[in-house]
């Protein structure tokens, strides 16, 4: 029987032309077509429909790839305005009307262009169509096409999602003449920067870049066909829309036959027949219950099984028939969690912007985004938010057969009032329901990302799905910002943090990072000290005090590593450059870094792992939380690009991580450990609560856990074995507790908690740091210490004295802020940076570490220091007095990917006739509450007195003053030219 959901599924297909491919003859109309643009909009107005046109262009494609469109300069209209006026001085001579002009906000492609571009090409409708239903489909065109045959105009059709269909049965059998033209122009607002339309990642592409074909039906024929299966009566229930061109009634046949494909899915069910009446109108709607039986398999990220129905049509001497793959699945809620089939089921999401930097356009073929769904599985993911885009059809088919969750939305990223705008949407939703609705990947849908939307249109949109298409879940925007919670119909919700009047600030965090800008003080991960017990329950608890739905947690992540410049340059074989990777390599050459670029690459990685881990973890450690979207699995090149994926723009993984490090801690199972702190002392304990996030399809018995600590060098110092217990699906589970004393510890040493279960091939560790109790070193009476840079400290050195320069915070040239994590997204600098470096690096064998034990790159023990700190700036654009090119500090900060500039921590320099180690961290204040400043102080002091510190590099007293130098006017740095729409 058929639900009321699908009597209102079943009045949108009589409103709608047939949006799939129908089965039954069909011509291929790819190959060379005519091309011409149109910029002035001339086109109509010539009668261009009917001409031929002597450049020409292969489609399916685009042509800017093909080399239509200007060559970008200082005066391209983007799509958003680009002023390049507030760009960085050092950006001027990427400026010019020349082959040397640069963009840094995304991908450059050789040839830009926005505007109507005009195709054509001559076709010929075969005999064996005549008297058939005949049909144009242009799949994935960009974006508005109009449609002309032999001069006669069909129509437009403006989806950026499903194919264009226009009805040519009109036509006889023989040759004509077809021309398309195609805007890819501002046809409805939809905001400067959503990645279906914008420059920003996909591109302002033009063209067709699916399938195009003529298609021929009977005169009755199979319009659509939506498979509804229902778990609970083991049946899918099959809805019909008969499309008839005869003008008569009759009587229609229908068989539906299915049978199991993949995935080990061997069942077939019998088939069935349904006969029934249609109507002398042009669609008839029936349906009617195919029952699976008792062998019905279920689709799920664990077993994606999948059905194939064929449905055929007979009606008198009319036939066709329909091949439909469907999976058998429910997506439902409890008002907090997801359920699969009843399983309660947590997202472990990517956010998906569209960067496809080979083509700009998404891929197209079903067996490349079986790629990329695969280094999702590869990293533990379950699930995509196609941020502002729907993909095409082949990533549904793909995701039915991996197991991955989709959440398309409907291309916008603007603010949304009745109108225009808001009925587009409403329009553009209901063919996507329609045209990808069967798939069982197409879990959930929203409307866009962030902004505002007039609470009426959300209202009436998410009504409007709801009676359209059961069988997904729905919400409006991701971060809604002032929408956030409505409307009520909302299935869930996608949010970085809530806001009352109630809470510090008027609102509550759901992740790290909550407010904006992404400055130093509004990251926890900067503000608190490290550990891994912080968790999220309070504003979760207090969203479920208000709303009945589930809630994620919005981008988390966005943590920047340095490019790996060299390797991903070379991979960029289309017409998209990546311009700012060039810019990036010309600056390090410029600072004598190119020969750090390596260092950069993995020291970076290695701390943007480690803090995106403690982002995640921090999820799974949340009652309550139903999941998370992360930015992102892959760099994104956009809005002055930010590379904060563990693989590059092509999904293929960086060289600092695997999949299988992220499955440790991404997983349908996780374990977890709460420490209260990462850095001890020995005259503590280590006390450790115990947890399992667990989301596996069966109960998770742990007979076998063990936690173990082991010293650096891999010996175990303390074991205990776990009580068995078993565990259903939920996260923050407690598991027991740990707790061991650190008397008697080597200090200072890096240590590790380890907890495994061999049996259930789980396992996760936590590094932790033990220093012992004493007293700050003094400096020793022959070390001169001064504060500032003036005439006494060069006196001093003049003398030959050795001098230690600690710079008081905010003395510095470039007053850059804080430096423990890393560039948060795209922003950076002071005003508007989480850091000032994407981490720092250095040798650990040095001798200033020999009582400080370190990696190459910063770690949870350097929150103290990175944390109370100010960098150096000792080289960047048209400095007066640099230092030496060949010049590498002792701690490195690793600048920006768009500055380069040489920033440091830890210098050393023969100066005068003495010798000059200069450290901006503090090494002074409050150090009885300081066990690693204190640590690193007596370090330094060791190496200051040994043998060791002789340094090599001559610096003048000019480059010393330099790093001091205020007197520069201050550069906008978080600017870079940004659409001028947001320089708020």
């Amino acid at each position: 029987m058929i639900t009321q959901r699908q009597f209102c599924l079943i009045g949108f297909l009589l409103a709608l032309p047939a949006l799939n491919l129908v089965a039954g003859s069909s011509v291929d109309l790819s190959g060379v077509w005519g091309v011409r643009l149109d910029p002035e909009n001339r086109g109509r107005a010539e009668n261009w429909f009917s001409q031929s046109f002597e450049e020409t262009l292969i489609l399916p494609g685009c042509l800017q790839a093909q080399g239509y469109g200007e060559r970008p300069g200082p005066d391209t209209t983007w799509w958003a305005p680009l002023d390049l006026s507030l760009r960085n001085p050092c950006m001027a001579k990427y400026s010019h009307v020349d082959e040397n002009f640069k963009l840094i906000q995304y991908l450059m492609p050789q040839h830009h262009y926005i505007g109507k571009a005009w195709y054509s090409r001559e076709i010929e409708i075969p005999g064996s169509f005549a008297g058939k239903r005949i049909t144009l489909s242009l799949e994935r065109c960009h974006w508005k096409s109009t449609v002309w045959v032999d001069g006669l105009e069909l129509g437009s059709t403006d989806s950026l999602a499903v194919p264009h269909v226009y009805d040519i049965s009109r036509f006889s059998p023989g040759k004509h003449r077809v021309s398309v033209c195609v805007d890819n122009g501002h046809i409805y607002d939809l905001g400067t920067q959503p990645h279906s339309v914008s420059d920003q990642t996909q591109g302002t592409w033009n063209g067709i870049i699916g399938a195009i074909a003529l298609n021929a039906t009977d005169p009755v024929y199979l319009k659509s066909v939506q498979i509804v299966p229902d778990l609970e009566s083991k049946t899918a229930n099959v809805v019909v829309e008969v499309g008839n061109r005869t003008g008569r009634s009759g009587r229609v046949y229908l068989v539906a036959d299915a049978n199991g494909y993949n995935a080990g899915n061997a069942d077939d069910p019998a088939p069935v027949t349904h006969a029934a009446p249609f109507s002398a109108s042009e669609s008839t709607i029936l349906s009617f219950p195919y029952p699976m039986g008792d062998g019905m398999q279920l689709w799920d990220e664990f077993e994606p099984k999948l059905y194939r129905m064929m449905v055929s049509l007979k009606a008198g001497v009319f036939q066709d028939e329909r091949s439909v793959s469907f999976g058998v699945r429910q997506f439902t809620t409890d008002g907090e969690y997801f359920y699969v089939n009843g399983l309660k089921t947590f997202l472990r999401g990517n956010v998906d912007c569209a960067v496809n930097p080979k083509t700009g356009y998404a891929p197209m073929s079903v067996d490349r985004w079986k790629e990329i769904f695969q280094v999702y599985k590869d990293f533990g993911l379950n699930f995509v938010r196609f941020h502002s885009w729907c993909p095409p059809e082949q990533a549904f088919i793909a995701a039915d057969e991996l197991g991955i969750y989709l959440a398309p939305e409907v291309h916008e990223w603007t603010t949304v009032k009745p109108g225009a705008t808001a009925d587009y949407i409403k329009k553009e939703s209901g063919r996507m329901l329609l045209y990808f609705g069967n798939y069982a990947s197409f879990t959930m849908m929203g409307m866009g990302n962030e902004s505002r939307v007039d609470e009426k249109v959300a209202t009436d949109l998410i009504r409007s799905w709801k009676q359209q298409d059961g069988r997904h879940l729905y919400t409006i925007k991701a971060s809604a910002a002032s929408n956030a919670g409505k409307p009520d119909e909302m299935d869930f919700e996608v949010l970085g943090h809530i806001k009352d009047d109630r809470f510090a600030g008027g609102r509550i965090r759901t992740r790290y990072q909550a407010f904006w800008p992404p400055l130093p003080e509004n990251s926890d991960l900067c503000v608190v000290p490290p550990q891994t017990t912080t968790d999220w329950r309070e504003g979760v608890a207090f969203y479920h005090s208000k709303f009945k739905r589930p809630v994620l947690a919005h981008e988390i992540g966005q943590f920047c590593a340095y490019p790996d410049l060299f390797n991903e340059l070379k991979k960029y074989t289309g017409y998209l450059r990546p311009t700012y990777l060039e810019v990036a390599a010309d600056q390090l050459a410029e600072r004598g870094m190119i020969g750090r670029l390596a260092d950069f690459v993995r020291d970076s990685g290695k701390w943007q792992v480690e803090l995106t881990r403690e982002e995640i973890e921090a999820v799974f450690r949340t009652p309550g939380y139903a999941g998370f979207q992360w930015l992102g699995l892959n760099d994104f090149t956009g809005q002055n690009t930010a590379p904060v994926g563990f693989t590059d723009a092509f999904y293929e993984p960086k060289l600092y991580v695997t999949g299988a490090e992220m499955k440790r801690w991404c997983a349908p199972t996780v374990l977890l450990a709460r420490l209260p702190r990462r850095t001890y002392q020995t005259d503590e304990s280590l006390n450790v609560g115990l947890e399992i996030s667990h989301f596996g399809k069966q109960k998770l018995n742990l007979d076998d856990l063990k936690i173990r600590v082991r010293n650096a060098e891999g010996t175990v110092l303390k074991e205990k074995c776990i009580s068995a217990g078993s565990y259903g699906q939920g996260n923050a589970q407690s598991a027991g507790t740990f707790a061991m004393s650190l008397a008697g510890l080597r200090a200072p040493a890096k240590y590790n908690l380890e907890m495994r279960s061999e049996s259930n091939g789980l396992t996760n560790d936590w590094n932790f740091w033990v220093y012992s109790k004493e007293e700050a070193k003094p400096f020793p009476s022959d070390l001169i210490v001064a504060r500032m840079w003036n005439a006494e400290t060069l006196d001093a050195l003049n003398a030959g004295k050795t001098v230690l320069l600690l710079p008081v915070i905010g003395t510095l040239k470039g007053d850059l802020p804080t430096c423990f994590t890393t560039y948060y997204w795209t922003s950076f600098g002071k005003k508007g940076g989480q850091s000032s470096a994407c981490g720092i690096t250095l040798n650990p064998a040095h001798p200033l570490f020999n009582a400080f034990p370190t990696e190459s790159h910063a770690n949870w023990q350097w929150w103290d220091l990175l944390s109370r700190c100010q960098p150096m700036i000792l080289d960047q654009f048209e400095e007066p007095n640099p230092w030496p090119k060949e010049y590498q500090p002792l701690v490195q900060t690793i600048d920006t990917w768009k500055l380069n500039r040489k920033t440091a921590l830890v210098t050393e320099a023969k100066a005068g006739q003495g010798k000059l180690l200069i450290c901006s961290m503090d090494l002074e204040s409050d150090l009885e509450k300081r066990p690693v400043a204190r640590q690193f102080r007596k370090s330094l002091i060791q190496f200051l007195q040994s043998p060791d510190f002789n340094p090599q590099t001559k610096v003048t007293v000019s480059e010393i003053a330099a790093l001091f130098d205020q007197s520069r006017p201050d550069v906008r740095e978080s600017l870079q030219g940004l659409p001028t729409d947001l320089l708020q």
